[in-house]
């Protein structure tokens, strides 16, 4: 298959359109790339909180600079160049893999900021897009263990909706008539990404009691072995001392 529509598929994802976002979904994806899409959905929503999450911030890396590139850049004025979509979404999707918690403010400033703007109507960045943007991503950081069990588990809901949508779509086993029922999709995403929070939480918060727990039984062995070896440096030093008297 062609990149072409996979290119549309992500450039959807810069307009608020979820007709869009669906049919692009359903009507390019091949019966491989909804299966994968279901293999990485279920992954990303049972345990996308972990280490999964590097590559969660790496697709939705990709996926920011090709469909919210062109928009921040006409927003801030800034300089364009050729393919920069494409430069950005490589870009991004590394910085995403490396540096997870910088796509997971980009992920929640950028829309927040354009939100903002559209909400308020400003149209001075500095007093609309700026603002916003730095309090979204901020606080995406200071929340991040339920952000990042949230987001991982939104996208892996929508992946695996999705997937399952197109696979049957592909083998003829849904029509085009799924597209009328948005509401009906986003609501299975929403009670999945939902479920998949808790779950992540849950299952994180029993992982760090565990290495809590570990790491304190580590401290009291270290501390027993440096008392052990002070008492018997103390011990031999006092038979030291009364040989010398003897």
């Amino acid at each position: 298959m062609s990149p072409s529509p996979w290119f549309q598929w992500a450039t959807q994802y810069g307009q608020w359109s979820l007709q869009a976002w669906l049919e692009t979904s359903l009507l390019n994806w091949p019966l491989w790339g909804a299966c994968l899409a279901i293999a990485l959905g279920a992954a990303f929503l049972a345990v996308g909180q972990g280490f999964l999450f590097r590559f969660v911030a790496a697709l939705l890396g990709a996926v920011i600079g090709i469909a919210w590139s062109q928009p921040v850049i006409a927003q801030l004025s800034l300089p364009d160049f050729a393919n920069s979509q494409q430069v950005y979404a490589v870009l991004l999707g590394l910085a995403g893999f490396s540096i997870p918690e910088a796509v997971l403010f980009l992920v929640f400033a950028i829309p927040a900021a354009f939100a903002s703007m559209a909400y308020l109507g400003l149209k001075n960045p500095l007093l609309g897009f700026v603002p916003a943007f730095l309090v979204a991503g901020a606080i995406a950081i200071i929340v991040q263990d339920y952000v990042r069990a949230f987001v991982a588990s939104a996208l892996g809901a929508w992946m695996l909706v999705l997937g399952v949508l197109a696979s049957l779509y592909r083998l003829g086993w849904v029509s085009d008539s799924v597209l009328q029922s948005p509401g009906v999709i986003v609501g299975t995403v929403a009670v999945l990404a939902l479920g998949g929070t808790f779950f992540q939480m849950s299952f994180h918060g029993k992982q760090k009691q565990r290495a809590q727990r570990k790491a304190e039984k580590t401290r009291l062995k270290t501390l027993a072995e440096d008392k052990a070896a002070l008492e018997e440096k103390w011990a031999s030093y006092s038979k030291k001392n009364k040989r010398r008297e003897g």
